[in-house]
């Protein structure tokens, strides 16, 4: 039985048709995690607490230009299309964990939902629980909550899904000058987070380029500390923005945000890269490149579980006899296409426990 502090140890292990992963999360890593699985013949149950699938990404917008630019979203949506019709898997939305006992290859899971009570038995459970976004609020001086037209990158990506166009929350006209600030809530000593969320800097560039793509007026800054390199793509993405003499890309971060509430002026103050001076800006759309963080229950799957954190709250792989598995970003920051990868080579190693392959 599983119990606090108890170390666990491998019981015999069914035959592989006979295996059920139960799988934490229905973000790029879980789903692909299960497809995986599926086509080894593993059976799985998703595990979702929201009443959709596909996690933080699933309202990602299409950021291509004059090409795709990779920023993997629709196969985040073809993902959730395959996996909710691919027979093996079966998914509980709105759901969530309860208790837990039995041994590794032999879990027994108490399963909560709505108000009702259900239990399944797993082979192994695969935790793919994603992250939580950095709240701005938490930086009063860009204003996030205060100025209609300070918004996160997040709701950017939602405002692009769900309308297709970029317009100022303040009147619903499009902007001329759009400020992307990085680093929010990351590489920041003054909130405690001190991790590098990897993914940001590709992120607004290929918001950038999607912007001027569709709008060829919006002028555009980039606020950064340094630019942090992502994917085989990122170099030729980067070069077409500095191309760009629409697209500045300012190597300072903006102190402050400065304006009235529903203002479409609003002012920025950064120290100028090349002259060291002090300068100040308008701008009537500002995007905060918000991090990731743990998520907010991340202590409570981890005890749970017996799952190790590092230093920065994320989750460490437990030990491989554990029936225990890790996958995706909660395991720390990474892009879309990063979680792919990852799931899929958790796949193989849930298939090499489970003596399938």
């Amino acid at each position: 039985m599983i119990e606090p502090n108890k170390a666990v140890t491998v019981g015999q292990r069914p035959g592989v048709a006979d295996q059920n992963v139960l799988i934490l999360g229905s973000g790029i890593a879980g789903i692909t995690t299960a497809l995986e699985l599926s086509e080894m013949g593993i059976s799985s149950t998703i595990l979702e607490r929201r009443d959709r699938l596909g996690g933080q990404a699933a309202v990602f917008a299409c950021k291509a230009s004059e090409k795709c630019n990779k920023c993997f979203a629709c196969v985040v949506d073809n993902q959730i299309q395959e996996v909710s019709r691919r027979s093996g898997i079966r998914i509980l939305t709105e759901s969530t964990l309860g208790k837990i006992s039995g041994d590794p290859g032999r879990f027994k899971v108490q399963i909560q939902s709505g108000g009702n009570e259900s239990r399944l038995e797993a082979s192994v459970i695969l935790v793919a629980t994603g992250v939580d976004f950095f709240n701005a609020r938490q930086k009063p001086e860009y204003g996030y909550g205060l100025f209609q037209n300070v918004i996160t990158a997040q709701d950017l990506d939602e405002m692009l899904h769900a309308k297709g166009r970029v317009l100022r929350p303040s009147d619903g006209q499009v902007p001329s000058r759009i400020a992307f600030f990085q680093c929010v809530g990351s590489r920041d000593e003054t909130i405690g987070h001190l991790w590098c969320s990897k993914v940001c800097c590709a992120y607004a560039l290929r918001f950038m380029k999607a912007i001027r793509h569709q709008y060829p007026e919006i002028e555009t800054s980039f606020f950064y500390i340094d630019i942090q390199p992502l994917g085989r793509s990122f170099e030729s993405l980067l070069e077409a923005c500095r191309q760009d003499e629409r697209m500045h890309l300012i190597r300072s971060l903006p102190s402050k945000v400065y304006g009235h509430r529903t203002s479409t002026d609003l002012r920025i103050r950064f120290i100028d890269p090349v002259s060291g001076g002090i300068t100040e800006e308008g701008f009537d759309l500002i995007v905060l490149s918000i991090g990731m963080t743990p998520r907010e229950d991340a202590d409570q799957v981890a005890d749970l579980l017996h799952v190790p954190k590092n230093e920065e709250g994320f989750y460490r792989s437990p030990p491989p006899d554990s029936g225990i598995f890790v996958s995706g970003a909660c395991k720390g920051p990474r892009d879309i296409g990063g979680s792919i990868i990852d799931a899929k080579a958790t796949a193989r190693e849930i298939a090499q426990y489970l003596g399938g392959v």
